[in-house]
C-alpha cells in the first residue's frame, strides 16, 4: 500500500525548481516524478494521482475499523438481548460494508486508469461515507 510506503525525502532543491512529489519506493524501485501539489496529514507533499490514492486507502481503513466497532457493538448487544439494536447494527453494517466495496472499487478504478494513462474525473473517485 501507498501508506506504507510513504517516506520523507529530505535533498536541497533550487529556489525555483518545484518540490516534486515525495513518494519512494515505487514498484519500479524509483520515485515520482511528477510535481507535489497535495499535502497530506503526515506532511508529505505528493502529486494528485497519489494523493488520490492515500485518500482512498485512509477511507478504506477508516471504513474497516468502523465495521469492526459495528461489530463489537452488536456481540455486546446480542448479550444484552437488545434485538432492536442489534438489527440497527446489522442495516448500519449494511452500509457501511457496501461503503468499504465502493472504495476497494475506486481504488481499483484509480490504480487501472493510472496503469492505462488516463485521469479519471474526480466524481468518479470521490463518493461520500454514508
Amino acid at each position: 500500500m501507498l501508506h506504507r510506503t510513504l517516506q520523507r525525502l529530505s535533498f536541497k532543491r533550487h529556489a525555483k525548481e518545484s518540490p516534486r512529489c515525495e513518494v519512494s519506493d515505487t514498484l519500479m524501485g524509483g520515485y515520482c516524478e511528477k510535481p507535489g501539489t497535495h499535502r497530506i496529514i503526515d506532511g508529505l507533499l505528493l502529486c494528485e494521482p497519489h494523493a488520490r490514492q492515500f485518500g482512498l486507502e485512509e477511507r478504506i481503513a477508516c471504513w474497516e475499523a468502523i465495521l469492526l466497532h459495528i461489530e463489537l457493538w452488536s456481540k455486546a448487544a446480542r448479550r444484552r438481548g437488545r434485538e432492536d439494536i442489534v438489527r440497527l447494527l446489522h442495516l448500519e453494517r449494511a452500509e457501511a460494508a457496501a461503503a468499504l466495496a465502493r472504495a476497494h472499487e475506486d481504488l481499483e478504478n484509480l490504480e487501472k486508469a493510472q496503469n492505462e494513462g488516463y485521469e479519471l474525473k474526480e466524481r468518479e473517485i470521490y463518493g461520500f461515507m454514508s
